[in-house]
């Protein structure tokens, strides 16, 4: 018999252990969820166990409790006490990221929700990051940057390169590559833009959308995570950019131009903070990275940080993989 790990980040840190029959295959599951607001305390846990187990103990799965859900063992290896206690591992745009040995930076607002334990900051008051010089290890960041605009990009870059210490690590994840998005639009691959399906029910989509995601053209749903406010199917009042207006643009301007021309015709509105104003490619965030002083940028992939700080999967990178960017740069 084999016996096969299935993690199930979500159960905070509760992990399955699969004992296969006669099938030969390797299961694996790397599923993310962050059920830190839905499961409380330890008795709905225990709960929860109990129920898992006696409803599936037939197939042989055993459940028990991870005791180092945020892998505070590689922290503390790799940095002294009086380190941690700084908490000088930064996450901006944080959302509801929680870590006891990272500082959450993020807009506050209602969008997001309040009280959250972050420190508030506004990309696009284009000021100093609130960090002293060569005090941060880690700035790391995810699908933040295309919901401002370049000009707002470019001062968190060399932010992050002031505030690092020498040999820190900032790591960028963004979405959608535009290459990728574009040639999906191209080929009219319907089932690359696969996030529309979430928005099909009023419930989901009546706070931003007129009528339900994948009802739109694929054009001005491409739009609609180029330059939000252009989308036909926007409810924001504001200049539209229709399926037939897009694909004349692409011949008259071509790729990247056709994307700077969106762009300049959007702006950041607080009051929709997740409106997509920016685009971006592997190519355009490395370029970025180096104009902010970094030298040493490169393309990573999910999961894959030179550092060991940033590879859970239930903490880091789990927002889209598929559409993704990923990109380091070390000072």
């Amino acid at each position: 018999m084999q016996r096969t790990w299935v993690h199930f980040h979500y159960c905070r840190g509760i992990v399955l252990t699969l004992i296969q029959g006669r099938v030969g295959c390797i299961l694996a599951a790397d599923c993310v969820w962050n059920a830190e607001t839905t499961v409380g305390d330890g008795s709905l846990i225990n709960s929860l166990k109990r129920a898992v187990q006696k409803s599936i103990s037939n197939i042989g799965i055993e459940v028990r409790r991870l005791e180092d859900p945020y892998r505070l063992h590689v922290y503390e290896k790799l940095f002294d006490k009086q380190t941690l206690a700084r908490r000088p591992f930064y996450n901006i745009g944080a959302a509801n990221f929680k870590h006891p040995y990272w500082t959450s930076v993020d807009y506050d607002s209602d969008w997001y929700g309040r009280n959250r334990d972050i420190v508030h900051y506004d990309l696009m008051a284009i000021e100093p990051l609130p960090i002293g010089d060569g005090q941060a290890h880690i700035i790391y960041t995810s699908h933040t940057i295309e919901h401002v605009t370049d000009k707002a990009v470019a001062n968190l870059f060399r932010e992050a390169y002031r505030v690092l210490a020498p040999g820190g690590v900032c790591r960028v994840t963004t979405g959608p590559d535009a290459e990728t998005d574009y040639r999906a639009l191209m080929a009219g691959d319907d089932d690359w833009f696969y996030w529309d399906q979430w928005y099909d029910k009023p419930e989901a989509y009546s706070s931003f959308l007129r009528a339900p995601a994948t009802s739109a053209p694929l054009e001005e749903r491409w739009l609609h995570h180029v330059a939000s406010q252009l989308a036909p199917n926007q409810v924001e009042d504001h200049k539209k950019i229709t399926a037939a207006e897009v694909r004349a643009l692409f011949a008259e301007k071509g790729f990247e131009g056709t994307l700077d021309y969106l762009a300049s015709l959007v702006s950041f509105n607080p009051q929709k903070p997740g409106n997509h104003v920016s685009w971006w490619t592997h190519g355009k965030v490395e370029r970025f990275l180096r104009d902010a002083g970094f030298t040493t940028v490169y393309r990573s992939g999910y999961r894959q940080s030179v550092s060991p700080l940033m590879r859970q999967s239930n903490l880091f990178d789990s927002t889209h993989p598929q559409m993704s960017i990923y990109v380091e740069a070390i000072k």
